[in-house]
């Protein structure tokens, strides 16, 4: 048996009984596709191709994923559900941190903005939505994603913390979340207009914060036209060779305090995972679909794939320091959980597949501290 047959054996097991189709074949070509864009660790159709066994030419392998990635009666959501429920069956006790992000892949032609939940310094896809050209896009064109998870995830953790960068800074998010029954972390811009308790009247970076400094104002009314009242915690961001320090300015409907502003660092794990999924993983960015539906069922299979890597970091480090040196050299951990799980499946698909585990579609909440050196991976 080879070893594309043998991963696809791993994953089968657990994806065939969670998850239903109108036809099997739907199931097994998801599955293979999953299989391919783990050992080449690309998205590229051709990549992924080269990985489904079968006598065939190259060209019917590819055809046969362009039509996965077509069949409208794939439903990604329908899909992902039972394969994210199995996967957060321990969390109900949590609060997840969920982070909203975005990211331009093929040539700048799309925009995929996603949804992931923070684990481990790094985060797993909740949901998606791809959408054409750059730009921030309005709140309504993710309204249906963020409130079908939010539907999803009230069941299933104790409470949800939403974060956003400042490109997401409209008082709609903010908004939406209260909706949703969500705490929030919003990044607004320096030059957001805020009248305070007192009725001082300016723009955050008038409000005398200096260099070195933190800041915190309740109930505070955001924006020239009042639209929200919220708090607000600011402070500097640490700045190096290549970067000046910035104002940063954090919008939550809890109080403003340190607290917040630590919980808004937890964003920075879904910008590592996008990289992950780009130069430190899958080669993302080399996606030359045409159709966002397609994009959209094609990043079902990337969360798959995501997912099982994740759960294989999570192996390694339970194995202990013993079994992280096989594939982490130092004395100190300086992998992410995700890179930890990559690595053990590329040894064991090279070396002794027999030592790689079923994919289980299970994650704890556990802590994971940073790795050890800046940068790494």
């Amino acid at each position: 048996m080879n070893s594309s047959e043998e991963l696809y054996g791993r994953l089968t097991g657990t994806l065939s009984t969670l998850v239903s189709a109108r036809n099997i074949a739907e199931i097994r070509n998801w599955i293979w596709i999953v299989v391919g864009i783990l050992q080449s660790e690309s998205i590229a159709l051709s990549k992924i191709a080269t990985h489904v066994p079968g006598e065939t030419q190259a060209e019917s392998r590819v055809t046969m994923i362009r039509r996965w990635l077509m069949n409208f009666h794939v439903d990604v959501w329908s899909f992902y559900k039972p394969v994210l429920e199995h996967a957060l069956i321990d969390w109900k006790d949590e609060v997840a941190n969920v982070i909203l992000d975005g990211v331009m892949v093929g040539g700048d032609r799309w925009q995929i903005l996603r949804l992931s939940l923070a684990h481990g310094q790094r985060a797993i896809p909740l949901g998606w939505v791809v959408v054409p050209g750059t730009g921030i896009p309005p709140v309504e064109k993710l309204d249906e994603m963020l409130t079908r998870v939010a539907e999803f995830l009230c069941l299933r953790v104790k409470t949800v913390c939403f974060s956003a960068d400042r490109g997401f800074r409209d008082c709609d998010w903010a908004q939406l979340c209260q909706k949703l029954g969500w705490h929030y972390d919003i990044r607004t811009a320096d030059n957001t207009f805020v009248t305070q308790r007192t009725g001082r009247y300016c723009r955050i970076s008038e409000l005398g914060i200096q260099l070195g400094q933190r800041g915190y104002f309740q109930d505070v009314l955001f924006t020239q036209d009042f639209k929200l009242c919220a708090n607000l915690s600011v402070a500097w961001t640490d700045g190096d060779e290549q970067h000046a320090p910035e104002l940063l300015a954090i919008v939550s409907d809890q109080r403003a305090c340190r607290n917040r502003l630590r919980e808004y660092h937890v964003r920075m794990d879904t910008e590592q995972s996008f990289r992950d999924d780009k130069s430190g993983g899958f080669d993302m960015a080399d996606t030359h679909l045409m159709h966002a539906e397609r994009l959209e069922r094609l990043l079902l299979a990337l969360a798959i794939a995501k997912l099982w890597c994740h759960e294989l970091g999570e192996q390694v480090l339970a194995g202990g320091k013993s079994t992280r040196r096989t594939i982490d050299p130092g004395s100190e951990r300086e992998l992410s959980i995700f890179q930890l799980g990559l690595r053990w499946f590329q040894r064991c698909v090279s070396i002794n597949i027999n030592l790689l585990p079923n994919f289980q579609a299970h994650l704890s909440p556990i802590f994971v501290p940073p790795v050890v050196r800046a940068g790494s991976q």
